[in-house]
């Protein structure tokens, strides 16, 4: 019975192919690791509901989407890298049969595995499993290795079936190799010894001699409810009734048949054979060649099974030779190839000319110079000319109206009878009718008229019986712009056409020769084609144009080029098919366009081509509507009828989407609405058409709402990246245009772009917060401001009035110091004169006291004036180099006769290691020290007073004044450098006198000079004062401050004073001491004397009449009066004495004034004056 079947389906496939456009001639494309793969051995292949092709590997799971591969391992939360088995349930859960892992789970977002084994799940006999099923009940069947059948049933619990030896009803063996279910819902289990059905109590097993063998490789249900059974010795058909044959195939193979690996949808049976690879057709069961790039041959494989994809592609995969794939569209072209091997194949390995027979075949020439007749229905091919040339290709061929065969070859013309199978040859040596020289490039008979066209030598025609009746040679051709000719046709008015360089020609019967046809444009045109004998189509560098022609000219119709997304190609061939559609080559291909719906569509290798490069002017179709194609690979046949795009939308999926967060990846791929948060960056999508054929000519474009003004187009990669986007809600929209330009409908993806935190609701609120923090801040700090501001201009205003009052206070004492000193001279040098006289006891009395109580007033007076320069920042140092141990000497020298009267012991004691002199204001140094010695002889009542002065170890001098006095507490000695403070206050005031500023003025003068007094005392043992002054030591050989001698001789003495009192004690005391004075009351009696007599010195008050002493000392010296000026004012100011030696003055003396002050400063005045006249 099966054999009657089998001879049938022989029949019906007979009658296919009767009909059949061209003949099947499958190629598969070997698929290995150099693809993507993870491992060339794959055990299973599986789709899911989205459309991916999953499959099972030795070496991991993969999934392909056309394109590419994604790869699941260990790495990636496989347990186990090799996987035996797949199967896909309802929810496109993935079920994965391990080796060493059992039953893994691939959740529906292809995220998370969850595993089954037997520590989990006992009912699982191994952890080895080989296959999955499932039945109608919704129950999962598990094959393992030696653990016999585990089921899972729908509510999730699990059974599991093993081999029972005394159980007839039960598994043949505990190994499940395969299990398949039939379309009758029962499930067949191959083990390794025997073949069972699931009954839904037990298992009925099939006998053993049914089989050929016991070891059952594979199963494969048919869609009659038939089953096609492998075992390792042979195959063996199950029929619906029950009736099982073995070995159905030998009676029309003489191959061994070792299974069916697929019965495709369009009746196909695809065999594993001794061979190799077979499929059953009308003449029996082909051979399949299988060329392998990587074994660089052709390879035999081992299959292990194989599949068909949901669009009708077809997969086998093998033990030893990879994957191996043929496209849905395999059908579209048949490729001839020369075998060797096989007399019944063409001889020509490579076609270089075709022509049209008026039979339906076609006339074939090629690289081994044979003439072939081809019939392309059905591939049968005819041998003519085994040798047309010895040592020359043909290059060019066509077919007579007698149905002679003209072959053009170089330097020959060749006129093949098929009939009689007799040659006759022209060749370019000929005397008569000769060929032209050169290769025959293109040849064409236009109403009983062969042209030949040759570039090297030009155009000729001859009657058919090879008469030369034109010729043309190449330089002879009357167009400028012509280079080459690169088509020839014979057009409506059976004229030849010709496209070239300089647009269409036209042969001229008149002129004899070739002119430019009208209309044409003068641009390159390399292939042409009449569609009716109104119009054509024309083919130039990226684009084709149709003309109309009527009769006299050409008209442009219409022209397709890159808007239309035609190929930046040069078309080399064009056919227009009875359908209007044209074909055109190239060196890239196969291209198809249709004018009336736009659709180009172009086909290359994955589409079946064996290579790309299709040879000019090898496109030519049979009468029969075939089209031949001839490429270095093979000839490539089609019919153009059997090309029918499909109309079909494709399916689309989002394959990725991510954004890199920090310096990890992201992937939100199944997140319903993603969110990216401001620092997201590259947010990736990854869109996928899931289809397997064409996959190079899909394209895909994305519009984002809000950015994109329009489609931003992506091309093939169907990938698209934004760096950045701007906070807010989009809506991306994605399409994908399948292989036959046919959009997908619009996927659409929406996701939220997060703000910045400082642009979120909160954020805004925090920063509002902060805001107003801020603008309070600003305004409590603007108040505080406002505040300084205000307490800096009190402060101002008050160190304004406080140095106005300074001002005033210093500008009240001097002028107080001034009118003191003025009378007090008078006071002091009348009491000084009067002590001078003869007085009883009495009288001298009177008049000390009245000399005290001067000298007292003076020293209050003095302290009053140094206070105010300290407080208005103007106290002064005259630094100079003195003397030390003189300046201690003469301290000594004054201080000694106070304390002897009042019964005291005065020692001084200078250090070895004191330098022997100092640079320093001398004169506040003494002022210090006579200011603390008076204070020590003043308050002790008895004992002793001591003057010390060692050296500072950082450079400089300690002064110590110490006595042995009543001491001070520590409450007194806080006070103590306090102005107007003295140690027991009003006490010590009442008993001892004093103003209370001697020690604050000394504190003063000591940091003026960068030093400090401190003190030291205990109550009732003494006190004791330390002077630290950082003086540095005197260069060498520096001039001295010291004291002038005093001069003995009488000198003569100018004296300008305006106040006679004052003038007359100072009259008194120089005349005293033996002077001779000229006294005068202002500057111009001053001026007038010093012309008239000479003097030794003058001494000149500041403050005169007219012209002031500082005017007058100027007016001396511009006069060139030499001897020294002293001045003598009762001015306080500190600048006085400044301003009077600018004026040109040798000494300055403040009064009042004494005998012995006058005599030092005459004599340092008349030293200074020695001094300015040597140098």
């Amino acid at each position: 019975m099966w054999a009657r079947r089998l001879f049938l389906c022989g029949l019906l496939a007979w009658a296919g192919c009767a009909f059949a456009a061209v003949p099947l001639t499958p190629q598969p494309r070997q698929m290995g690791v150099a693809d993507g793969l993870p491992s060339g051995r794959v055990n299973d292949f599986a789709e899911d509901k989205l459309g991916y092709l999953w499959m099972a590997s030795q070496d991991g799971l993969a999934r392909y989407d056309g394109r590419g591969f994604r790869i699941w391992r260990m790495e990636d939360g496989l347990r186990d890298n090799l996987v035996w088995a797949l199967y896909f349930d309802k929810d496109n859960r993935l079920w994965i049969g391990t080796e060493y892992a059992g039953i893994g789970v691939l959740d529906p977002d292809r995220r998370q595995f969850t595993f089954y084994d037997r520590a989990n799940t006992p009912e699982l006999g191994s952890n080895t499993v080989w296959c999955i099923t499932a039945t109608p009940d919704g129950s999962l069947w598990f094959g393992t290795s030696g653990g016999g059948l585990t089921r899972r049933l729908p509510d999730g619990s699990f059974r599991q079936y093993v081999h029972k030896p005394k159980n007839s009803r039960s598994l043949p063996e505990g190994g499940v190799i395969h299990m398949a279910v039939t379309t009758d819902g029962s499930l067949w289990v191959g083990t390794e010894m025997g073949l069972a059905r699931w009954t839904g109590q037990d298992f009925e097993r099939v006998p053993d001699h049914a089989l050929p063998s016991g070891f059952i490789n594979r199963l494969k249900p048919e869609p009659d409810g038939s089953l096609w059974i492998a075992a390792n010795r042979g195959v063996a058909l199950r029929t619906p009734d029950g009736k099982i044959t073995r070995n159905p195939w030998g009676k029309i193979s003489d191959v061994p048949v070792l299974q069916t690996l697929l019965h495709d949808r369009e009746g196909t049976y695809w065999l594993d054979t001794a061979s190799g690879m077979g499929y059953h057709d009308k003449a029996g069961i082909q051979n399949v060649p299988l060329y392998s790039v990587s074994a660089r041959g052709i390879v035999k494989p081992s299959w292990a099974l194989g599949y068909e994809d949901r669009d009708g592609g077809l997969w086998f995969a093998s033990i030893n030779a990879g994957v191996w794939h043929l496209p849905a569209n395999w059908r579209q072209f048949s490729v001839l190839t020369n075998d060797s091997e096989n007399p019944a194949t063409m001889y020509n390995p490579y076609v270089l000319a075709t022509a049209q027979a008026k039979n339906g075949g076609l006339w074939l020439a090629g690289t081994r110079g044979a003439l072939d007749w081809l019939d392309p229905a059905t591939g049968r091919i005819e041998h003519h000319l085994r040798v047309i040339d010895s040592v020359a290709w043909p290059g060019a061929l066509v077919e007579a109206p007698d149905g002679a065969v003209w072959i053009g070859l170089a330097d020959q013309l060749q006129r093949y009878d098929p009939a009689r199978h007799q040659v006759r040859k022209w060749t370019s040596k000929d005397e008569a009718d000769a060929s032209m020289r050169g290769n025959l490039d293109i040849l064409r008979v236009c109403d009983k008229t062969l042209w030949v066209y040759s570039r090297v030598s030009g155009l000729q025609a001859r009657h058919l019986d090879g008469r030369v009746v034109e010729s043309l040679s190449a330089s002879d051709i009357a167009v400028p712009n012509i280079t080459f000719v690169h088509d020839m046709q014979c057009g409506p008015d059976n004229r030849l056409w010709m496209t070239s360089d300089d647009g269409l020609l036209v042969w001229d019967d008149v002129a004899h020769t070739v002119k430019p046809l009208r209309g044409s444009p003068r641009l390159p045109m390399y292939a042409m084609d009449f569609a009716d004998r109104e119009s054509l189509w024309t083919g130039s560098v990226g684009g084709l144009e149709k003309y109309r022609w009527d009769g006299t000219q050409l008209k442009a119709l219409s022209k397709i080029g890159e808007a239309q997304d035609f190929p930046s190609i040069t078309p080399t061939g064009m056919v227009v098919d009875d359908g209007g559609v044209i074909w055109s080559t190239s060196a890239r291909g196969l291209i198809r366009v249709d004018p009336a719906t736009g659709h180009i569509r172009q086909y290359g290798t994955r589409d079946g081509l064996p290579n790309p490069e299709i040879k000019g002017l090898s496109l030519v179709q049979a009468t029969t509507g075939q089209v031949s194609a001839a490429t270095p690979d093979g000839l490539v046949l089609f019919d153009p009828r059997e090309f029918k795009p499909s109309t079909s939308k494709p399916a689309l999926q989002i394959e990725f989407v991510g954004v890199r967060r920090g310096d990890e990846g992201l992937d939100l791929t199944h997140v319903a609405e993603p969110v990216i948060g401001s620092e997201d960056r590259d947010l990736h999508i990854v869109a996928r058409l899931l289809s397997f054929s064409g996959a190079d000519d899909n394209g895909y474009r994305f519009r984002l709402s809000g950015y994109d003004p329009d489609w931003v187009e992506v091309g093939l990669q169907g990938e698209r990246i934004f760096s950045r986007l701007p906070a807010g809600r989009y809506t991306l929209e994605i399409q994908g245009r399948s292989s036959d330009s046919v959009w997908s409908p619009v996927r659409t993806l929406k996701f939220r772009v997060l703000p910045p935190w400082w642009r979120s609701a909160w954020g805004m609120a925090l920063l509002i917060g902060l805001s107003l923090l801020l603008i309070s801040w600003a305004l409590y700090l603007y108040r505080q401001r406002v505040r300084r501001r205000s307490a800096w201009q009190l402060a101002q205003h008050k160190r304004e009035v406080a140095e106005q009052a300074s001002q005033a206070k210093t500008h009240f004492l001097a002028t107080l110091g001034h009118e003191v000193r003025t009378p007090m001279t008078g006071v002091l040098g009348m009491s000084e004169l009067l002590l001078s006289t003869n007085l009883d006891a009495r009288q001298h009395g009177y008049t000390r006291s009245i000399q005290n109580a001067g000298t007292h007033l003076l020293r209050l007076v003095n302290d009053a004036l140094d206070l105010a320069r300290i407080e208005a920042g103007r106290l002064e140092l005259d630094q100079q180099d003195f003397d030390l141990r003189e300046l201690l000497d003469g301290v000594s020298a004054l201080v000694a006769p106070m304390a002897e009267k009042r019964g005291l012991i005065f020692s001084s004691n200078v250090a070895p290691g004191l330098p022997v002199a100092l640079r320093g204001d001398p004169v506040r140094v003494r002022q210090i020290l006579l200011n603390l010695l008076n204070n020590a002889v003043k308050f002790t009542e008895q004992g002793w007073v001591r003057l010390q002065a060692l050296p500072l170890e950082s450079g400089g001098i300690r002064l110590i004044v110490s006595d042995s006095g009543p001491g001070i507490g520590a409450e007194q000695m806080k006070r103590l450098f306090q102005r107007f403070e003295q140690a027991d206050g009003v006490r010590t005031s009442a008993r001892y006198g004093g103003s209370g500023l001697g020690l604050a003025i000394s504190q003063e003068l000591a940091g003026a000079m960068g030093g400090r007094i401190s003190v030291e005392s205990t109550p009732g043992k003494g006190t004791r004062f330390l002077v630290e002054l950082p003086l540095p030591a005197a260069e060498a050989g520096a001039p001295l401050a010291v004291a002038a001698k005093h001069e003995s001789q009488p000198l003569s003495v100018l004296l300008v004073e305006d106040d006679p009192t004052i003038a007359e004690v100072i009259t008194g005391l120089l005349r005293a001491r033996g002077h001779r004075v000229q006294a005068v009351g202002h500057g111009l009696a001053a001026l007038t004397e010093v012309a008239v007599g000479g003097f030794d010195i003058a001494l000149l008050d500041l403050d005169l009449p007219g012209m002031d002493g500082l005017a007058l000392a100027r007016q001396l010296r511009n006069q060139g009066f030499s001897p020294a000026l002293l001045a003598v004012t009762a001015r306080a100011d500190a600048d006085a004495e400044a301003q009077a030696r600018a004026a040109g003055f040798d000494g300055f003396l403040r009064k009042p004034v004494t005998g012995d002050m006058l005599v030092e400063a005459i004599a340092a005045a008349r030293a200074m004056a020695r001094q300015r006249i040597e140098v």
